[in-house]
């Protein structure tokens, strides 16, 4: 059977979010990227970007809200999280917008706050038009994560939502960075709820992610442990290691999580014939520039650069204009 044009963009969009160009040495552990998406894929059976495209355009319609969860990272190294994950959730936030006509919610908790709100405003400031993008921020520790939670759900009622690299506990609760180091559940927002409150409500939830900790890969948890370089050990010594229990509707998984978001926006872009869905070279700067200013740093360095996961910004930005080659011949 001859693939069809999405399948085939699909296809292309999946093979260069999963590009690796990490550290080697010193940062997200190499050789990891493409076994990660070789499970994912399996799991689902189809080009991740595309599938999760295909999804959103079968559920939303215009006015309808989207959660969009972000912000990883802890003190002392990145005190107010890593620019993987802001960026992505902004540039999906666009593409939303201005694919479906929704209103658009950015969840994170305190920390993360300034990054979050930074790339609001410039996607905001860009959409003249739009309703601006709200922000709401959750407090830490599980029982008034719950309350939260609850609420967030009964205020918005979302019909989607979507997790940037989003951190999410492991079996025994406890939150992990790729490389093993632990997060005690007191001292992390627990937005991960949102994860199994939106399914029970019966919203699409998809969770976009690079190592395995984030929220979505609960569905291939042992596959992707057996996959880990470390072998998913916890630094803590939690037998059930750094992959996340949390599992969503779909997973997608990429070198980069910005990319993976980057890579739905250029399935949409395509799918519906709206070039302009996904973000410009110009913006893509930007946002990343955005996210440093108000604090955020390299989550492979813990560096205040403009670079994310050891890689320069003009790596983007050639990442981008590489997507935006793709949707344009997708037709």
């Amino acid at each position: 059977m001859t693939p069809l044009p999405d399948q085939i963009t699909g296809e292309r969009i999946d093979r260069l979010m999963t590009v690796e160009i990490r550290p080697l040495s010193g940062g997200l552990p190499p050789g990891y990227v493409v076994p990660m998406y070789s499970v994912c894929r399996a799991y689902h059976g189809e080009p991740l970007s595309s599938l999760a495209a295909r999804r959103l355009r079968e559920t939303l319609a215009k006015d309808d809200v989207v959660f969009i969860a972000t912000g990883a990272g802890t003190p002392p190294k990145l005190p107010n999280g890593e620019t993987d994950g802001p960026v992505g959730a902004a540039v999906l936030a666009r593409a939303l917008m201005l694919g479906f006509g929704v209103r658009t919610v950015m969840v994170t908790e305190d920390a993360h706050a300034a990054p979050v709100d930074a790339v609001a405003r410039v996607v905001s400031d860009e959409l003249t038009g739009h309703p601006p993008i709200t922000t709401e921020c959750f407090p830490l520790g599980l029982p008034c994560g719950q309350q939260f939670a609850d609420e967030l759900m009964e205020k918005y009622r979302p019909r989607v939502v979507i997790f940037v690299e989003r951190d999410g506990p492991n079996r025994e609760g406890f939150f992990h960075g790729v490389r093993g180091d632990c997060r005690h559940p007191d001292d992390v927002g627990h937005v991960y709820l949102l994860a199994d409150l939106a399914r029970k409500a019966g919203a699409l939830t998809i969770g976009i992610g690079d190592g395995g900790n984030e929220v979505g890969f609960g569905a291939v948890r042992d596959e992707i442990t057996a996959a880990h370089p470390y072998g998913g050990r916890s630094h803590a010594g939690h037998p059930s290691g750094v992959v996340t229990i949390t599992a969503t509707d779909v997973v997608v998984s990429a070198s980069v999580s910005n990319w993976g978001a980057y890579g739905v926006a250029a399935a949409l872009a395509s799918q519906m014939n709206q070039p302009d869905l996904l973000h410009s070279q110009c913006t893509e700067h930007a946002l990343i520039q955005a996210t440093v200013n108000a604090g955020a740093r390299d989550g492979a360095t813990s560096k205040a650069e403009v670079a994310v996961d050891g890689i320069e910004w003009q790596g983007h930005t050639a990442f981008v204009g590489l997507l935006r080659s793709i949707v344009s011949i997708s037709r």
